[in-house]
């Protein structure tokens, strides 16, 4: 019955899912419409595979509703959200592809045994718990045979939902665990490999050195043409590879904050908010002003949040503080405005019970008699409880019941009761009484006015007006009293300003999407989706074909720097050549000190060379004692071995599996970024999300 009772409590949330349901119907009909106006369905290609808009925005949706309950989830950008769930989707294609490749799959026996047998799965355990059943095998029992705990089925639609929700994440878990083995176990080190590894690393070279860095000489000396960035990217290009078009932008982004007046005014508000708040113990006086957000919390003394601990637990009923600001023109302000000490816990078995007052006082009888909930409900209807005890909160409970509650004995006693039902407890255990504080806080913020924001507004328009070129919107920006930041956005880019950190301003798809509508040169309109910015963009240039170009900024920028230190290093080689036949003449010739470092041939790098990748092999290609000159991509190098170290060991052939498994082998390769990552490159993939913003 207590299984039955909690999969019934579980009703409670079908007003959530037919509200969910409904926003999903409403965006459906949009997206639909859009769609057949755009003659596109489109979401993503992964190869020949489409993935349909209106499966994405049914899987979105079903991803979102698990957000609900997460407050950091459920306010992130829509955007943003979007592309993970496409990724997801995209990567479970390529995975699917992958799995039929090499004939991977999930049998119903390995399936029976992941969910129901022995050794199910965590996440089985915990389901089958959650929703009152004793095992995963009796939860699929029941849901396979709802008679036998007398339930309907549509009782169980959503727990069956969950339950297959489960069983589809725990067969794609398990189809990727065999893949992982399968790459893991095909990438195995050879005699040969061994042998290669343990020679790159048996010896360690001591090296002095000296170098004249490129970034010494001035760059106006040394000008670079556009034939040799050609050149140079044509060496290059495949480092350029553009999985998808892009578009080159300028944006400028203002952030419409309080003016001085509306931090003024604030200002008022909250010191009428502190004098009222300090009247009397309650808080209504400050309610009545109806300007500023009031909440109460209910605090036991050990948990009393950090920052008012000390101001709480030393004060007195209608004490109050106030924080000079709480962040960038906030405010709060705090008071206490009860203290009491109550039981906060207690150990009880519950039982309830429907019917007349004799019906009552016969259970009651029953169980002070010894006799248990499973046991007397087959003989009397309408019983039921929990067969073990459980921890209660009573701390909010009405002080009658807990009155009740903190006087009961070892029996079982009726808590409350009329002439249909009664609760019917035992008090196990009881934890010892707390004190308790109410606080009271009040929070105000400084707000733009219409004012402020039509100011903003119009000033950046006038701006758009007198500057209608991406050329002009860069260049002027700044006189203006605005930054034009540059930004290289794709389809797939969610939002203006996005970093590998985060820190992106949401929502800005709009922005990105006149992008990719509109022509090279043009600026746009203001956008204001998101009421705390309005964002303007000048398209720079448009990048369509399989490589970025080579006078693309980045690009250029990138290539610039390399032909522009190639030069020098061949205007230094020729300085230095021939000039010196140790260090300290070369020393003496760079302006420099003789440094020191160490190289083994294994390493990626040398220290104090970091950004020189070629060097290590010159160096252990170097005989001991012997002075090489020798151009690197950022400074010329001076250098000298000085001593050659042979290792005092070798490794064992475990250890050289070890390390050839990680930084080569099944382990770098078989965890499910690197697999993913393989598979994408393998596949192309087209997001087309940009087309339904």
């Amino acid at each position: 019955m207590a299984t039955l009772e909690k999969i019934r409590q579980r009703k409670k949330i079908l007003a959530i899912v037919i509200g969910a349901a409904l926003l999903a119907f409403i965006i459906e009909v949009g997206i639909e419409a859009l769609g057949r106006q755009a003659s596109n369905s489109t979401a993503a290609k992964v190869g020949s595979e489409k993935i349909d808009i209106m499966t994405f925005q049914k899987r979105y949706e079903k991803e979102t509703a698990k957000d609900q309950d997460n407050p950091r989830a459920s306010q992130a950008d829509a955007a943003a959200r979007q592309q993970q769930v496409l990724s997801t989707m995209i990567s479970e294609k390529l995975l699917e592809k992958e799995y039929d490749d090499v004939g991977i799959y999930v049998t119903d026996n390995e399936l029976s045994e992941l969910m129901i047998g022995k050794n199910a799965i965590p996440a089985a355990q915990q389901y089958a718990q959650q929703v009152g059943a004793q095992s995963p095998a009796e939860l699929n029992d029941i849901l396979n045979n709802p008679s036998k705990v007398g339930a309907d089925p549509s009782q169980l639609v959503d727990i069956r939902a969950g339950w297959e929700d489960l069983k589809n994440s725990a067969v794609e878990q398990y189809k990727m665990a065999k893949l992982q083995m399968l790459v893991a176990g095909g990438l195995q080190a050879n005699d040969l490999d061994r042998k290669m590894m343990a020679e790159d690393e048996a010896n360690t070279c001591y090296v002095n050195f000296v170098k004249k860095d490129y970034a010494s000489l001035p760059d106006d000396k040394y000008a670079v043409t556009d034939q040799e960035l050609k050149a140079e990217w044509e060496k290059m290009k495949a480092q350029f590879t553009l999985d998808e078009e892009a578009r080159a932008i300028h944006y400028i982004a203002v952030k419409i904050n309080p003016s001085p007046a509306d931090i003024a005014m604030a200002d008022k508000v909250a010191d009428a908010a502190y004098a009222a708040l300090q009247k009397g113990t309650g808080i209504d006086s400050v309610r009545v002003l109806g300007t500023v957000k009031c909440d109460t919390a209910r605090y036991a003394a050990d948990k009393v949040p950090a920052n008012i601990k000390s101001f709480v637990l030393g004060a007195a009923v209608g004490a109050t503080r106030r924080d000079s600001t709480a962040g960038a023109n906030k405010y709060k302000m705090y008071k206490v405005t009860n203290k009491f000490v109550s039981l906060d816990s207690i150990e009880i078995n519950a039982v309830a019970v429907g019917g007349a007052k004799s019906t009552q006082d016969s259970v009651l009888n029953m169980l002070n008699s010894g006799k248990n909930v499973m046991e007397i409900a087959k003989t009397i209807k309408n019983v039921q409880g929990d067969t073990i005890s459980q921890w209660v909160q009573i701390v909010s409970y009405p002080d009658s019941i807990k009155s009740k509650l903190a006087a009961a004995g070892t029996d079982y006693m009726v808590l409350m009761s009329n002439d249909q039902g009664a609760q019917i407890v035992k008090v196990v255990n009881k934890k010892a009484p707390k004190t308790f504080y109410t606080v009271a806080t009040i929070t105000h913020e400084a707000y733009a006015s219409q004012k402020t924001i039509d100011d903003l507004r119009g000033k950046l328009q006038d701006y758009l007006n007198a500057n209608k070129t991406e050329a002009d919107f860069a260049k002027n920006a700044a006189k203006a009293g605005f930054n034009a930041m540059e930004a290289m956005v794709t389809p797939s880019t969610p939002q203006l300003g996005q970093s590998p950190y985060g820190g992106g301003i949401k929502d800005t798809r709009k922005a990105i999407k006149w992008a990719f509508d509109s022509k090279k040169g043009e600026v746009s309109p203001i956008f204001s989706d998101n009421n705390d910015y309005f964002v303007a963009v000048a398209l720079d240039d448009i990048y369509d074909g399989g490589y970025m170009p080579f006078n693309a900024p980045e690009v250029k920028d990138m290539l610039t720097a390399r032909v522009r230190n190639a030069k020098k290093g061949a205007d230094l080689m020729k300085q230095f050549e021939g000039k010196a036949k140790d260090l300290a003449g070369f020393a003496t010739l760079m302006g420099a000190q003789v440094d020191t470092t160490q190289v083994t041939f294994g390493g990626s790098f040398a220290a104090k060379m970091e950004n020189e990748p070629a060097i290590v092999g010159r160096i252990v290609g170097t005989k001991q004692g012997e002075v090489k000159l020798w151009k690197g991509e950022n400074a010329v190098y001076a250098f000298q071995v000085t001593k050659v170290e042979k290792a005092q060991r070798q490794p064992s052939k475990q250890e050289l599996d070890q390390r050839y498994s990680q930084q080569r082998g099944g382990a770098f390769a078989s965890n499910p970024q690197a697999i993913a990552a393989i598979l994408s490159k393998a596949t192309k993939v087209e997001r087309r999300l940009i087309d339904f913003y």
